[in-house]
């Protein structure tokens, strides 16, 4: 089953953008007359001798006049209606449609070809369905509903050559991107905030795997807390002023220098750290432990209680 997450409001919003011109010539529906921004076409929802369907082209909206009144809105509402589907069914059939247009349209909230700081560019975003991908995820040990719920598959070029990976996007647009066979990411680079219902406590990960590990770990699909994944210890320093408005802040960095410098660094900065890496110990870092050790994915009685959920879905 489909989860729409907080990321998906903006992809929503995006995908409200794409032509119900396209959606229609997608079905073998062509216009029958051209009137300024508004287009006539025969209804594709029922069998007329008299062209009935008027879209308005500059609005991206539709109104069906040989219907009930309410045969109109969005490209969404169309789909819905058109597929008999649910809304977010209709929204991943609008998804293949920009996945077969990926010059249109792109769902990272980059324009099509954008040129990406590492010489990367983003063709398109969607849900994750690779095969490999699926297989990538699973064997970090990940689940595809937990993944799926965090991360999107993204489709890039780079040396005009096409790759695909999975992508954590981050709060400014850009996406952290992993492959079995690549890690890197694109413009601009920035931290990832993942909202939690206890406001007084913040979890922080150096790496979205980390941060999907402990999930994992945990059997859930949300963490209690709000998150900030840092994508990068550099960010660190546009992260302080975020992580000083909290109580506390539970952390989950990598047992290495770097990992425990940056807790003396909070703590410098006056911030009380639980650092909770001891989960870990043998390992270095939370991605690593899930990856080469036993565990069972419901609740430990000995792990971090803040951490518990009510939002699983």
């Amino acid at each position: 089953m489909s989860h729409l997450t907080f990321y998906d409001k903006m992809i929503i919003e995006k995908v409200k953008t794409i032509p119900i011109v396209s959606y229609l010539k997608s079905v073998g529906v062509e216009p029958y007359r051209e009137s300024g921004s508004e287009l006539l076409y025969f209804s594709p929802l029922r069998n007329e001798s008299t062209p009935s369907l008027f879209v308005n082209t500059a609005k991206n909206c539709f109104t069906d006049f040989g219907g009930s009144e309410e045969m109109k809105g969005d490209n969404i509402r169309l789909v819905q209606l058109h597929s008999n589907s649910s809304f977010i069914k209709a929204v991943e059939t609008l998804l293949a449609l920009e996945q077969a247009e990926p010059s249109s349209f792109s769902f990272s909230g980059l324009k099509a070809q954008e040129k990406a700081k590492e010489g990367l560019t983003i063709v398109s975003v969607c849900t994750l369905q690779n095969p490999a991908l699926v297989q990538y995820v699973k064997q970090r040990g990940i689940s595809l509903e937990l993944a799926s719920t965090y991360l999107k598959e993204v489709i890039y070029t780079t040396k005009s050559k096409r790759y695909f990976a999975v992508g954590f996007q981050n709060d400014l647009g850009g996406f952290e991107l992993r492959s079995k066979y690549f890690k890197g990411g694109t413009s601009p680079k920035w931290y990832s905030t993942v909202p939690g219902e206890k406001e007084n406590h913040l979890n922080l990960f150096e790496g979205f795997f980390d941060f999907l590990a402990c999930c994992q770990h945990l059997g859930v699909l949300r963490l209690a807390s709000p998150t900030i994944v840092l994508n990068s210890l550099s960010l660190m320093s546009k992260a302080l002023p975020t992580l000083s408005h909290y109580e506390s802040i539970n952390t989950f960095l990598d047992n290495d220098t770097p990992g425990i410098k940056a807790i003396a660094r909070l703590r410098q900065h006056g911030v009380q750290v639980n650092d909770y890496s001891y989960l870990y110990t043998s390992y270095k870092d939370y991605s690593d432990f899930l990856i080469g050790s036993d565990f069972t994915s419901d609740l430990d009685s000995d792990l971090p209680t803040d951490l518990d959920t009510d939002l699983a879905i």
